[in-house]
């Protein structure tokens, strides 16, 4: 991970610099009068992932049996919808 630092000052007199760097991958913080106030980082998407497919992953994981378990029966007692679906 690249990570850089910009001041507000510098930020606002050119913020296109620090959005095509973190376009590209870039990590930035964020300082005013030296003291970190934000990071900016790429966005990632949100994604949907069905509950029965997270159960999959962790019984191939061979990970906590119970915890797995629990998943099931969360799965079982009710309907998931993807909450981020536009529709």
């Amino acid at each position: 991970m690249d990570e850089r630092t910009i001041s507000v000052g510098q930020l606002r007199q050119n913020p296109t610099t620090m959005i095509r760097a973190v376009r590209a991958g870039q990590h930035w913080t964020v300082t005013d009068r030296g003291v970190p106030v934000a990071d900016v980082i790429p966005h990632v998407p949100r994604q949907w992932t069905p509950i029965g497919d997270i159960a999959e992953a962790l019984r191939r994981l061979h990970f906590d049996g119970e915890l797995a378990a629990e998943v099931d029966a969360m799965r079982d007692a009710e309907t998931m919808t993807d909450p981020w679906s536009k529709s």
